[in-house]
């Protein structure tokens, strides 16, 4: 069961998204991930990171989201963070053969607008998407702010490295896991 979540700033709400918030969803998350990783992806990252994103698959899963847990933060009519959790592993771990999975819940993905940065958005879509199951991330190396975060959570990063692939230029990339929690009660 997902935790409380957190007070948000003024004009702030958090929902599950729905598969017309598709198409917002998949530019918010390769702009944000083009300003996370300013200087570090090929010139050709947003056109293939939309691609990537596939938003018609993306509206079927918000339509349908079995096991996955998504929130979408909202601020007026824009999109100021976004966070999921499903299950592991994702079909491109298996296919790079990194399986066993260190956990099984993935936390997919977690982007917070760069000006709400700060603002506890990231700590409250957080505390939407995750319970006390083990849980873990792929982390960019050099991607200190978040890895930050993350420790202050409960992860710890494990010792490997393993390319993004040709979408993400082959930046490095590892993964940090959070051990399960005892219920509460």
């Amino acid at each position: 069961m997902p935790r409380t979540i957190r007070p948000l700033p003024d004009g702030v709400a958090l929902r599950e998204p729905t598969p017309a918030d598709a198409p917002a969803w998949a530019a918010f998350l390769v702009r944000e991930q083009e300003r996370t990783y300013a200087g570090r992806l090929p010139d050709d990252f947003g056109v293939r990171g939309l691609a990537q994103a596939n938003v018609v698959g993306l509206a079927r899963a918000f339509a349908e989201p079995g096991d996955a847990v998504r929130r979408i933060a909202w601020q007026g009519d824009r999109i100021v963070g976004l966070a999921a959790t499903s299950t592991a592993p994702a079909r491109w771990e298996v296919e790079l053969g990194l399986v066993p999975p260190p956990a099984e819940r993935e936390l997919d993905r977690l982007y917070v607008a760069a000006e709400m940065h700060g603002t506890a958005v990231g700590a409250a879509l957080f505390d939407a998407v995750v319970d006390d199951r083990a849980l873990y991330l792929w982390l960019i190396d050099g991607n200190e702010r978040a890895g930050r975060f993350y420790e202050r959570r409960g992860f710890r990063h494990l010792d490997e490295r393993v390319s993004t692939g040709p979408t993400w230029g082959g930046i490095p990339m590892h993964r940090m896991v959070r051990e399960g929690r005892p219920p509460r009660g």
